[in-house]
């Protein structure tokens, strides 16, 4: 056998030991260093995001791992949590749901991803409703299921306020109108579809405001007006899809964000064309007493007249009938003077309503007047 040349037996010694230049020791350590720093990395990344991470063994159902998100929401701890079936965690009424969820979507390839809505379960009790994204992986020659939980409490909360809005929005009443800045309708409710003839909400959406007035110059002017200025409240004409003119009052103001920029119009209408008929009636009817007040001023001397001739003859006439003729007389001008006394009540209280019931519009505040209609109109 040839024998090995010292240096060579030396150079393999030193590579088998791991002191050499090309021992394995020095050629997959600093790799292997480098793997280990990565994964401490990536650990401590899914441990600060908020959402909860649990890796779930797909034969058994018990979790293989969880981040630190997880473990602060339940208030449980790692071991604890690794000693217990992920569907324990589910709430009880979703728990049947979530294993047909999870059965149903084993076989999904996993670049795919299947959403569940589900409450997650903390140790005092406390329900969390969740969002429980899931994909399927597989490490080496095991099934995994990784299942991300986000938090959608305010998520939920939120909603909730939106439908209540929405439900005042349309069981509101008054005629509730959404444009945006240039005039164009993005949201009608139902009672302003009705109120203008329009068999649904979808029908308006889109058209410009100008077609909901008389005077169509009106819709320009309200947007222009509240693009200047935080509202607006008026009373004008408005037009039915079929052409009517009917008096509706209009509140609007500007939809601001959170930095005060202006992001849509909203109108709130009312239809006022019965309060506007009242107070026609009621300024005929003052009209009408005024006159029948003049009138009995002009019929208690129409009487007093002819009566003071009647007088005067019964005076100058030497007969017993002379005196009931003054009887008569003096009892008809103390009517008179009673009907007096009644026009000048009437007339006071003509004043009085004047100032305090005539109908006239309640104190508040007029941004602009655009009706031009005439005056018998309103």
């Amino acid at each position: 056998m040839h024998s090995e040349h010292p240096g060579e037996r030396d150079a393999l010694r030193e590579k088998i030991i791991g002191l050499g230049e090309t021992s394995l020791h020095k050629s997959y350590y600093p790799e292997l260093q480098s793997r280990l720093a990565e994964l401490e990395r990536f650990r401590a990344l899914l441990d600060q995001t908020h959402d909860a991470i649990f890796l779930i063994r797909a034969e058994t159902g018990r979790l293989a791992d969880v981040n630190a998100s997880a473990k602060a929401y339940l208030g449980y701890s790692k071991k604890e949590l690794l000693a217990t079936p992920f569907a324990d965690l589910i709430s009880p009424s979703k728990q049947t749901q979530f294993s047909e969820f999870i059965r149903d979507n084993s076989n999904l390839p996993s670049e795919s991803r299947q959403t569940f809505t589900a409450p997650l379960v903390s140790r005092s009790g406390t329900e969390i409703p969740m969002e429980i994204t899931v994909r399927s992986v597989t490490f080496g020659a095991e099934q995994y299921v990784v299942a991300v939980a986000r938090d959608i409490t305010d998520r939920l909360h939120t909603e909730r306020e939106l439908r209540i809005k929405e439900s005042a929005l349309e069981s509101s009443t008054n005629g509730i109108l959404i444009a945006d800045l240039t005039g164009a309708v993005m949201y009608a409710n139902r009672s302003f579809a009705v109120m203008f003839g329009y068999e649904r909400e979808a029908a308006i959406a889109g058209r410009n405001l100008e077609v909901f007035f008389a005077d169509p110059t009106v819709g320009e002017k309200v947007t222009a007006h509240l693009l200047d200025n935080p509202a607006i409240v008026q009373e004008t004409v408005g037009l039915r899809s079929n052409g009517s003119p009917f008096h509706i009052q209009i509140s609007g103001s500007v939809v601001q964000n959170d930095a005060g920029q202006p992001l849509c119009i909203m109108l709130i209408v009312m239809d006022i064309t019965e309060r506007i008929l009242t107070e026609q009636m009621k300024r005929e009817a003052y009209t009408q007493l005024g006159k029948n007040i003049e009138q009995f001023a002009i019929l208690g001397d129409h009487i007093r007249n002819p009566l003071q001739v009647i007088v005067g003859y019964a005076e100058m006439i030497d007969d017993p009938f002379a005196e009931k003729i003054l009887e008569q007389s003096r009892r008809i001008d103390d009517l008179v003077t009673q009907l007096d006394r009644g026009w000048v009540d009437s007339a006071n209280v003509r004043q009085f309503l004047r100032r305090h019931g005539d109908g006239a519009k309640p104190p508040g505040e007029t941004f602009f007047r655009f009706s031009n209609w005439k005056e018998e109109d309103r």
